[in-house]
C-alpha cells in the first residue's frame, strides 16, 4: 500500500535530505486565496466585511526547525499560533463543515506547499496551527508526521537529529493518548464506483501512527525508534498500548490497543 501520509490529499468528507544547518538561498512563495472569514451569516452568504482574500504567503525552504515552546505540536499546547517564525499564524485555515460544504481550504493549503523537504517546515507550521486553532486527531497526526519528515531531512548516519526525534515521538503519542479513535478520510478510485464519482474511505489514525513508528516503508523516513522495529512495541508498551504489526502486502491489517494487559 502507498504511504498514505504522501499520497495527494483530497477534502474531507466528514468530521534530497539535508544536513543540519544548511538553508535554501531562497524563499518559496505559495499561491493561494484563503478566505480569511469573520463569521458566517445570513444562511451562509458573506457580507463585505466577512473576511480578507489571501493572495501569497512566503514559505521557508529550510529543514531547521527552532521550537517556540517545549510542547509546540503537541495537543493541548498553542504556541505556535504566537511563534514569528510561523506562515500561517495570520491564515484562516477552514476545516471542513458540513453546514458550509465547499468552504472548507485546509487540504488545498497542504497541495499546494512544496513536496520533499523543502516543504517539511511548512508543513509542519500548517498543521501544527491548524491543531492549535481546532484540536483533532487528523490535525495531530499530520503534525507528527511533518515532525517525522524533519527529522529525517536534519539526519545522516554519522549524526541525528534528537530534539525533533523526541518532538516528533511525542505528536504521535499524543494522537493516541488524546485522539485514539480518529479518523482521516482519503477519496480515491473513481473506477470503482458506479457513478465514476471517488470513493470516500475512512483510515484510523492510531493504526496509521503505529505503522509509522513500526515501519520504514510506511513512511518513506528513517525510523525515530532506532534498531530493531520490536523496539517500537516495547515503546507503546510504555505509553500504555500494545500493538499486532501490520502483515504484508498491504499492510491494513495492524491492530493497536489501548491500556489492556
Amino acid at each position: 500500500m502507498k504511504s498514505l501520509g504522501f499520497m495527494k490529499m483530497t477534502k474531507l468528507n466528514r468530521d534530497e535530505t539535508r544536513p543540519a544547518g544548511i538553508k535554501l538561498l531562497f524563499a518559496a512563495v505559495l499561491s493561494v486565496t484563503a478566505l480569511v472569514l469573520g463569521g458566517c451569516s445570513n444562511g451562509g452568504e458573506r457580507d463585505a466585511d466577512d473576511g480578507i482574500p489571501i493572495n501569497a504567503i512566503t514559505l521557508p525552504t529550510d529543514v531547521v526547525l527552532n521550537l517556540a515552546c517545549e510542547d509546540v505540536g503537541v495537543h493541548p499546547e498553542t504556541c505556535v499560533l504566537d511563534d514569528p517564525e510561523n506562515p500561517f499564524a495570520t491564515t484562516t485555515i477552514i476545516e471542513f463543515n458540513p453546514n458550509f460544504p465547499g468552504l472548507d481550504n485546509k487540504f488545498e493549503l497542504f497541495n499546494s506547499i512544496p513536496a520533499g523537504p523543502s516543504g517539511a517546515k511548512a508543513r509542519f507550521y500548517l498543521w501544527a496551527t491548524a491543531l492549535a486553532r481546532r484540536p483533532s486527531g487528523e490535525n495531530q497526526f499530520y503534525t507528527a508526521l511533518a515532525l517525522h519528515e524533519l527529522f529525517d531531512a536534519n539526519s545522516n548516519v554519522l549524526d541525528e537529529d534528537e530534539l525533533i526525534r523526541e518532538q516528533a515521538k511525542k505528536a504521535y503519542r499524543s494522537l493516541l493518548d488524546n485522539f485514539f479513535g480518529s479518523v482521516t478520510v482519503f477519496e480515491c478510485c473513481p473506477a470503482a464506483s458506479p457513478d465514476g464519482e471517488p470513493v470516500a474511505f475512512a483510515i484510523p489514525l492510531n493504526e496509521l501512527t503505529a505503522d509509522n513508528l513500526y515501519r520504514t516503508d510506511a513512511t518513506g523516513l528513517r525510523r525515530l525508534v532506532p534498531g530493531d522495529p520490536i523496539n517500537v512495541l516495547e515503546l507503546l508498551l510504555e505509553w500504555g498500548y500494545s500493538y499486532q504489526p501490520a502483515s504484508p502486502p498491504n499492510f491494513d491489517d495492524g491492530v493497536i490497543v489501548a491500556g489492556e494487559f
